[in-house]
């Protein structure tokens, strides 16, 4: 049994899931306010758009309490599924990442039996995300330029049925 809740994302948590996971990188690549602020505008329509779209399942994990822990979401293309996972900074370096990345493709599998292969796009400085997604078999495919125009490490696990 997880020590934490999982459940499909709401609208209404747009802004906690942008102030606890995406201020800082935002803060840290992008300089021009008028930039910052559109980034901001983006992701609020981006999730509004996303969290009833059948190409798209993200996932809220919380604490006994209700407060916010962690999101993991997937884009569906066809039989691959893009994985992120978004740790709150308040939960991280305590061991957790690990088991909700583990229960939510746990979930997401189960939910998606068409699913053949998941795919993860990490920063090459996050050795902590390399180090979990290596953990549970997902293996270093190539680089590659993504939509954000940074360059990310690209990990893929085959699911065996």
């Amino acid at each position: 049994m997880s020590r934490f809740k999982i459940r499909n994302m709401r609208e209404d948590d747009i802004e906690i899931i942008y102030k606890n996971l995406h201020l800082d990188f935002v803060n840290k690549y992008f300089k021009n306010n008028k930039e910052k602020k559109k980034i901001h505008d983006n992701h609020s329509e981006w999730y509004k758009t996303h969290i009833s779209s059948f190409d798209y399942l993200i996932y809220i994990f919380e604490d006994e309490e209700a407060n916010f822990v962690a999101m993991t979401s997937y884009e569906i293309l066809e039989d691959t599924a893009k994985i992120n996972i978004y740790l709150n900074k308040d939960y991280r370096n305590k061991g957790y990442s690990q088991e909700i990345l583990s229960e939510s493709i746990d979930k997401f599998l189960n939910d998606n039996k068409n699913i053949k292969t998941l795919k993860a796009c990490i920063l090459e400085e996050n050795l902590a995300s390399k180090k979990i997604f290596e953990n549970l078999s997902f293996i270093y495919d190539k680089k590659e330029i993504c939509r954000d125009e940074l360059e990310y490490l690209i990990y893929k696990k085959t699911i065996i049925i």
